[in-house]
């Protein structure tokens, strides 16, 4: 029951969230909201999931493509750009804790700290600029600053931009995780032995940290997804909210269908981890 109400709470913010641009009224120089706009449009969608029509889209004069027919190719790009940017915010945060914990280096600690500061939009200029004046000064291009076409795809600067964030967030987490472990009897017990400091991270910290990163898992996957938004639009990449930026005109129909897909999207990532994460937790089990 709590499940289905968590569904039927998202669908009602969705449907509000789409609705509620089309629903203000500016007269006499005052706001107003005419909420019977947005039950009425509401009404007209779910009504039009019967007939088919809650899934067809204006693209250009005379064309009405179907949802279902142009969303996968969208749908794909996102998961995989935001798949790839994940699983390198976990492997990179894992090494990096393991160092973090135990560094006096308050330097490098407040260099991490104002990265996380920098926003997204900020982070992509910069990108931008710096591949642009590399190229210009040795003549080489390191990446491309945006994607051109269906050949010329921006993929390193999207995930560097993608990665840093959640990056952070996980070396701030999992650092202060890591040091508990790390003080723990067992560890000490280990060191007392002899034991080498890499079979030491590789079969108890690492196995012990785990845990918590999948408690961050919600946490993480959200801020990879409010950075898609900035991302697809500044790179033109073809994912689902560059898709949802490029149709020219606001149609709620399809920015409805966008942000169920991205529900969706959200859901098939978090799995995708937990797999991942389980796959990390059998390598690095005990024998």
């Amino acid at each position: 029951m709590k499940f289905l109400l968590s569904i039927l709470g998202v669908f009602v913010l969705i449907f509000a969230l789409v609705a509620f641009p089309l629903a203000i009224e500016i007269m006499g120089g005052e706001l107003s909201i005419d909420f019977s706009v947005m039950l009425d449009l509401t009404k007209a969608y779910l009504g039009g999931i019967f007939t088919g029509e809650s899934f067809h889209y204006k693209e250009g004069v005379d064309r009405n493509p179907n949802f279902f027919a142009t969303i996968p190719d969208y749908l794909l790009t996102s998961f995989l750009y935001l798949a790839v940017a994940i699983i390198l915010a976990i492997v990179i945060s894992l090494l990096i804790s393991a160092w973090f914990s135990r560094s006096r280096k308050e330097w490098m600690k407040d260099i991490i700290g104002f990265f996380g500061m920098v926003p997204d939009f900020i982070m992509v200029l910069f990108l931008q600029l710096g591949a642009v004046f590399f190229y210009q000064t040795t003549g080489l291009r390191l990446a491309r600053i945006a994607t051109r076409g269906v050949d010329e795809h921006a993929i390193l600067l999207p995930l560097i931009t993608l990665t840093i964030v959640p990056t952070i967030y996980l070396i701030r987490s999992l650092s202060e995780r890591t040091y508990d472990v790390l003080t723990d009897d067992y560890i000490l017990t280990a060191k007392a032995k002899g034991l080498r400091k890499i079979y030491i991270f590789v079969q108890h910290v690492i196995r012990n940290v785990l845990p918590y990163l999948k408690a961050d898992l919600h946490k993480v996957i959200a801020i990879l997804m409010s950075n898609l938004f900035i991302v697809e639009y500044l790179f033109n990449i073809s994912g689902l909210a560059g898709f949802l930026f490029n149709t020219g005109e606001y149609q709620f129909n399809l920015t409805t269908n966008i942000l169920i897909t991205l529900v969706v999207l959200y859901i098939v990532l978090y799995w995708f981890i937990r797999l991942f994460i389980a796959c990390l937790e059998r390598i690095f089990a005990h024998d």
